[in-house]
């Protein structure tokens, strides 16, 4: 297999002409990494992967990513094989890690072992997509590259000499050791006793005093304890080097026979699926987010790729899939969403707890997730990809040393405002509410102006309910490069008596909301008035 073969990025792919990412705190407030989780792993000497190192504005990456995600989503049992290959070469990685390529005796048994599960990920690979319809190019190539290692002298051999019981040390499952105690039962000598091909498990004390199951020799009469518990350290290798040196005398003669096979083929290329390690830990974690949600009954579709020069964004029937993961409600609102030459930004305005935030959030997570590379919720998407995703949030943990919750607030949008160009994203949240309408309405203003002259896209959810009467000033600017529409989050009446928030665009009518809000709490004068009258 070619050493610079990818799952995640094509042949000739040169990160170095990419339109690199400028900022990622969108991970976090967007909360990306609670969807697409990234198991820590530098406990075990590999390194922790984040998701920033994954993102793209490639379009010809996101297309060969994408194609790669749907191979998995659409195929269960490939999904199921790469999940299954993680802990093999992670083992793998492990062995290899501890090993020298000067033959000892020391080294050869983790050798051998180390070729047999080099054997056993390839063969694993290699019967799981010999069946398998795949269509992208990603997928294709990689089972060419297993095909022709299967294929080649090398592995035929190796597999040959692996697969005569003499040479083969698979079978190790387990131990059976004596333990000699002293006065003060503490131990005092240990030694094997014999070499077991089944692993131990937990029995009860019971089942062993009244013989329920006397064939079975591997049931421990007390629980199985995991040494890493207990040991740490020196005393953890303190007892795995006996372990190891207790097979190193039992398996000599044998292994001292095994010397030209391990010098042979300990060179062979078994780094190759290490190589590919974290690719397939990203796609395993992405995928395992989409089916998820597919099992929830929610959407995830596959985004058409526009390049980010065509500055799209059409989402049908986009909804936040952090609610649908929780399930906080029985039915999650989905919308539409779309920018276009008439609006790049919006104000979305509406009443109190009316899926604004909500709304704002899911086309951000919508774009996080594109240029991922995954799957995005909604039932369909044209997307291009942006050069940044930038978010002003309300935050209770932002630096508000030496200044007031307003000050912050500015001091952080004026650091975001003045990395802004025309193709990045920006999400805005109820921004400036801390102050009066006046002063809010004021810098809003200011700054929807100026978004419209960098011509960014984006989201401000508002309570300012002037702004979206003030379109038309904001769009007139001489240097106005992106227009600025409105969307309005408006209450549906259902016929079962409930609520739901739909998004359109028009423009708001102020008093809608309040009269909507009073007629939902009797407020309304004829409602009070009534009121009156029964007393």
């Amino acid at each position: 297999m070619q050493s610079d073969f990818h799952l995640l990025y094509p042949a000739g792919y040169d990160k170095e002409k990419e339109v690199q990412m400028k900022d990622f705190d969108f991970i976090h407030s967007l909360k990306i990494d609670e969807m697409v989780v990234l198991i820590r792993e530098s406990h075990r000497g590999l390194r922790d992967l984040f998701l920033e190192n994954f993102y793209t504005t490639d379009t010809a990456v996101l297309e060969y990513r994408l194609s790669v995600v749907e191979d998995l989503v659409e195929n269960p049992k490939l999904y199921e094989i790469f999940c299954k290959a993680i802990p093999s070469i992670h083992n793998v990685y492990d062995l290899s890690r501890s090993m020298s390529s000067d033959f000892t005796v020391e080294s050869a048994l983790s050798s051998i072992r180390y070729l047999e599960m080099y054997l056993e990920i390839v063969n694993l690979f290699a019967d799981g997509l010999k069946e398998l319809e795949l269509r992208s190019e990603g997928m294709r190539a990689f089972r060419e590259h297993v095909s022709a290692i299967v294929e080649s002298d090398d592995f035929k051999n190796l597999s040959s000499e692996l697969s005569k019981t003499e040479n083969s040390f698979s079978f190790i499952k387990g131990l059976t050791i004596g333990v000699n105690l002293d006065e003060t039962l503490r131990v005092k000598e240990a030694g094997v006793i014999s070499i077991e091909d089944q692993p131990f498990h937990e029995g009860t004390i019971m089942e062993k005093l009244l013989k329920k199951n006397p064939k079975d020799t591997h049931a421990l009469i007390s629980p199985l304890y995991p040494l890493t518990r207990g040991l740490h350290g020196e005393e953890l290798k303190a007892l795995n080097s006996s372990v190891r040196s207790s097979l190193n005398t039992i398996f000599l003669k044998s292994l001292r026979s095994l010397e030209p096979l391990i010098q042979k083929y300990y060179r062979v290329n078994t780094t190759l699926f290490v190589l590919l390690l974290d690719e397939i830990r990203f796609l395993t974690a992405g995928v395992k987010f989409i089916l998820h949600m597919k099992e929830l009954g929610f959407p995830m579709c596959r985004p058409v790729i526009a390049g980010m020069k065509e500055k799209k964004c059409e989402l049908k029937g986009v909804y936040n899939p952090s609610l649908a993961r929780q399930e906080i409600e029985d039915s999650i609102v989905s919308n539409n969403f779309c920018l276009d030459e008439k609006g790049r930004f919006y104000l979305v305005t509406g009443p109190n707890h009316g899926g604004k935030s909500i709304f704002a959030y899911s086309v951000g997570m919508a774009q996080a997730l594109f240029q991922l590379g995954l799957f995005v919720p909604a039932k369909e998407a044209l997307m291009s990809p942006v050069a940044g995703i930038y978010t002003h949030f309300p935050s209770s943990d932002e630096d508000n040393y030496g200044k007031g919750r307003l000050e912050s607030e500015c001091a952080r949008l004026s650091e975001i405002m003045r990395e802004l160009t025309d193709t990045d994203m920006l999400l805005m949240d109820e921004s400036f509410s801390s102050t009066s309408g006046l002063e809010a309405g004021y810098i809003a203003s200011e700054v929807l102006t100026g978004i419209g002259i960098i011509g960014c896209c984006g989201i401000y959810v508002t309570h300012i309910h002037d702004l979206p009467q003030r379109i038309g000033e904001y769009n007139s600017h001489p240097d106005n490069k992106g227009k600025i529409d409105n969307l309005v989050a408006l209450m549906e009446n259902k016929a079962d008596g409930t609520r739901s928030y739909k998004v359109s665009r028009t423009t708001p009518d102020g008093l809608s909301y309040a009269k909507d809000i009073a007629n939902r709490y009797g407020l309304d004068l004829e409602t009070i008035l009534q009121g009156t009258k029964r007393k």
